[in-house]
């Protein structure tokens, strides 16, 4: 099942997969939302959250696709507190793997659900900035930890 939200920073559509939430993007393609209560579900949380009428999503998610090591990262993310940040490094060590911060990264720009698992509260060390899908929306990133600290 597909779903959308028109988003204040632009359309997400999301896909619905055995019950679970599965993929959450950006993205400008037309979807026409399956009825459904979980996709109602969805549409009402991230309205909540754009609203900033809610901060935790209790969406049941599920990876279908991912290495093992991807899915730790996507875990890993999962525990970051509304409007805070961690950088790749304290991803890295949180999964025992405190020398594989570029591998932290790539499994950031592949984060599947997209919001939900918040790879944008993923920041470099130095408090920069850094990816969010590839180098072009950095300023998406920007505007959705913007958005969590008001």
């Amino acid at each position: 099942m597909m779903g959308s939200y028109q988003s204040p920073f632009g359309q997400v559509v999301f896909r619905v997969e055995n019950g679970y939430l599965s993929e959450m993007m950006f993205d400008e393609q037309r979807v026409l939302p399956d009825s459904d209560p979980i996709v109602d579900s969805i549409q009402k949380q991230l309205d909540q959250y754009f609203k900033h009428s809610h901060q935790n999503f209790s969406i049941p998610i599920q990876f279908l696709r991912g290495t093992d090591f991807q899915k730790q990262v996507w875990q890993a993310m999962l525990e970051i507190p509304y409007g805070e940040t961690r950088s790749y490094s304290e991803i890295a060590s949180r999964i025992h793997r405190p020398k594989a911060v570029r591998a932290v990264g790539q499994a950031c720009k592949r984060n599947p659900i997209g919001i939900v698992v918040p790879c944008h509260r993923v920041i470099g060390k130095d408090g920069s900035l850094t990816g969010y899908s590839g180098k072009n929306y950095i300023d998406l990133k920007k505007r959705l930890l913007d958005h969590e600290k008001h």
